[in-house]
């Protein structure tokens, strides 16, 4: 199948590859930065959480 292949071909093959290569590596990082935003986001809410249940127990707690 490659034996009758010329430099063209060889040459598509290759920027085929290149941007499969780029393709992925920047879909990676928008995943990567996606997770670590909603996983800021989830903590951020936990916290929110924790502080109102802190001032919901602290009235109860001085009485």
């Amino acid at each position: 199948m490659f034996d009758n292949w010329g430099y063209v071909e060889w040459l598509i093959l290759v920027i085929d590859v290149v941007a499969a290569i780029i393709v992925i590596r920047f879909l990676r990082n928008k995943i990567k930065s996606k997770l670590l935003e909603v996983e800021l986001r989830q903590n951020r809410q936990t916290r929110k959480r924790r502080e109102l249940a802190r001032q919901k127990s602290a009235p109860l707690e001085e009485e």
